[in-house]
């Protein structure tokens, strides 16, 4: 899309008695002779920066002699003229000369309006400009022309700013607006509305802007303003920034009923209402007016998609279905519609829903929303060599670049393809799936005995983000303990906490860790040191003191732990199931079976089930035991707890029952 004009810049100022042919003529007899004196055959072509130069400066020449001569305070010449701001459009335009308004003081023009020279010169409300801001809005429009937008509206806005004129402003508004410069916008739009109240599309610009910069009370305001101006309004993208916070929705919502029934047939409007109706809990009522909408404008596809929005919400879905499903027979070619659709059959017919994704890749082959979302489905269905080249093409369009080296990634990864998994999982950046791939990447060099090249990415990442320097070391350390190598998760953590000593995390893992190696020095340790800062943590109350039950002269100190704990946290089944353990262990078997039974109540959790069968067996209880235990390996077919404890003691019971024979 060409956004600046360009034609020669003289002719944006060329006086109604000098055509273009006659500016280009200048343009070239103007140009560096030869040494004979002739001028060069092509010398445009070979000196394009000479005729540029030359086009401007015949460009001011001529806008001066246009302008009428005022006087300003010091009794000095000035020239100005009125200046009127281009649209800004696909087609090239230039800048308004003023011609029109210097040809109002033509005297056949004076004359027949019947108004004599001088008091017409008097009455011209034509704003003088100093030649400095012709020269300015020159190099904003050569600047355009070699698409150096930020100088065009640089100079647009500063000029907006100093001439306070609503042409200028208008045009600065809608380069600002062409280039997503929201902040710019905003102010211009402003400034734009300020100078022509009276513009319909100045309190447009003015709505539009606002609602984007959240504003949503003085966006209001101007869409009124611009609705009683005959004007449009963008009502529904005010109503849809209100949506998503349901304080913001509720506030709004009489303001744009009261809209609504100022203009009772402007169908903006009663959309707008429609949504808020919707977000409010109103589908009904919401209901209604899309149907009034397309009564009045069967053509207005907002509102047949507004429909299946809500229907889908009343949980009336083949009713939805259907309707998007006639509207995209229909309207084949809206995207809109069939991408709700698409949207809808993902969770009914997935396979029905990739070939409305396929379509609509067709129509619009590089939008990269749509080919990430028919690659997300191929993905996910298995169609793997039909997914890559939509994420490869997304690294082509440089659009969802993460996300397409996750999921090749994947693909790699499914085709044992290890090295190539790796090299795509390195290329994600942060974001959702940036964890994920850092997980994913390091554990398949630690499968395939590449923990060195493991090891240096997570150097990588903690040199590259310093203040996440602690998660890194916790995937590590849960890698290295995943494969094996405790020792070498424990001397991790221990370097780290030499640079991170007050880290609980890091404390934590390493008290774990040292746990696993039955390093039980360092785990207590740890411990108290977590519980110097945090003496009332039931957690960690609760973990000391399980661990100290594993040793018959620490039993009673272990009580005591467990017992604040549960002061502290007492329906926590976890801390319950240590307090019941620890009465068993003190063979205060009848107490144990209480608490075991409670904290079994509260969670089927197979290690509590191998405790209370071990509090019942003790009891004689032999056969509840057993029924206990079976139901925990139903319920985790996977427990190692549930057999060990079972084997334990009826090898015991098997002991018991040879030294009574003999």
């Amino acid at each position: 899309m060409q956004l600046f004009s360009s034609p020669i810049l003289a002719t944006f100022f060329a006086p109604p008695q000098l055509s273009r042919k006659a500016i280009a003529s200048s343009v070239q007899n103007s140009d560096v002779q030869t040494s004979d004196g002739s001028a060069p055959q092509d010398g445009a072509r070979r000196h394009p920066t000479r005729v540029l130069a030359t086009a401007i400066s015949v460009a001011i020449l001529c806008a001066c002699s246009q302008q009428p001569l005022q006087v300003d305070a010091a009794n000095e010449p000035v020239a100005g003229a009125a200046y009127a701001a281009p649209e800004i459009s696909t087609a090239a335009q230039p800048i308004a000369s003023g011609a029109e308004k210097v040809a109002e003081n033509d005297e056949t023009t004076l004359a027949k309006r019947g108004v004599p020279a001088e008091k017409e010169e008097k009455s011209d409300k034509t704003k003088p400009f100093p030649i400095e801001t012709f020269y300015t809005l020159l190099v904003a429009e050569v600047a355009g022309n070699r698409q150096q937008y930020d100088l065009a509206l640089a100079n647009y806005y500063f000029q907006a700013e100093r001439t306070k004129d609503a042409g200028i402003a208008a045009r600065a508004t809608r380069i600002a607006r062409y280039l997503n410069a929201r902040r710019a916008a905003l102010r211009s739009a402003q400034l734009w509305v300020e100078l022509e109240p009276e513009s319909p599309e100045a309190q447009l610009a003015a709505t539009a802007e606002l609602t984007l910069a959240g504003e949503l009370d003085a966006a209001m305001r101007h869409a009124e303003l611009a609705l009683s101006l005959g004007g449009d309004a963008p009502l529904q993208s005010v109503a849809a920034t209100a949506v998503d916070n349901e304080e913001l929705a509720k506030k709004i919502l009489p303001e744009f009923r009261r809209l609504s029934q100022k203009y009772p047939t402007n169908n903006e409007a009663a959309l707008a209402l429609a949504m808020l109706l919707r977000a409010n809990n109103n589908p009904q009522e919401a209901l209604n007016l899309t149907h009034q909408v397309q009564e009045r404008d069967p053509a207005l596809l907002d509102a047949p998609l507004l429909e299946s929005h809500i229907l889908i919400d009343m949980g009336r879905n083949k009713e939805a279905r259907q309707l998007l499903e006639n509207l995209v027979s229909l309207y084949p070619k809206e995207s809109r519609l069939r991408l709700q659709y698409a949207r809808l059959l993902i969770r009914e017919d997935i396979e029905l829903a990739q070939h409305q994704f396929v379509e609509l890749v067709k129509q619009r082959p590089n939008d990269a929303n749509l080919i990430l979302s028919l690659a997300l489905i191929q993905y996910e269905t298995g169609q793997l060599d039909n997914a890559k080249p939509l994420l490869e093409k997304l690294l082509q369009l440089e659009e969802h670049e993460s996300a397409a080296h996750f999921y090749l990634a994947g693909i790699a990864e499914k085709k044992d393809k290890v090295s190539e998994a790796v090299t795509h999982y390195r290329m994600v950046r942060p974001g959702g799936d940036y964890v994920q791939a850092i997980t994913r990447g390091t554990n398949l060099l630690a499968a395939s005995g590449n923990t060195s090249e493991a090891q240096d990415w997570f150097e990588e990442l903690r040199a590259r983000h310093p203040g996440q320097k602690e998660q890194f070391y916790l995937l590590q350390t849960e890698l290295l303990t995943k494969y094996g190598r405790l020792k070498e998760a424990q001397t991790l953590l221990s370097g780290a906490l030499k640079t991170n000593g007050d880290s609980k995390r890091l404390i934590y893992a390493y008290a774990m860790t040292s746990e696993q190696l039955g390093d039980v020095e360092n785990f207590e340790l740890s411990l108290r040191k977590l519980l110097s800062s945090d003496p009332d943590n039931a957690n960690l109350l609760n973990t000391l003191g399980y661990k100290l039950l594993s040793y018959e002269d620490r039993l009673n100190e272990a009580l005591v732990l467990i017992s604040k704990a549960l002061e502290l946290s007492p329906d926590d089944p976890a801390i319950i199931d240590s307090m019941g353990w620890a009465h068993h262990r003190l063979g205060n078997h009848a107490e144990a079976v209480k608490y075991l039974q409670r904290a079994h109540e509260l969670l089927k959790d197979h290690e509590i089930a191998a405790h209370l069968g071990e509090a019942l067996w003790a009891l004689g209880q032999r056969q509840q035991a057993m029924q206990v235990w079976e139901q925990g390996l139903q319920n985790n077919p996977e427990s190692k707890l549930i057999p060990e404890a079972m084997q334990r003691l009826q090898d015991q019971q098997r002991l018991e029952q040879h030294v009574t024979e003999s």
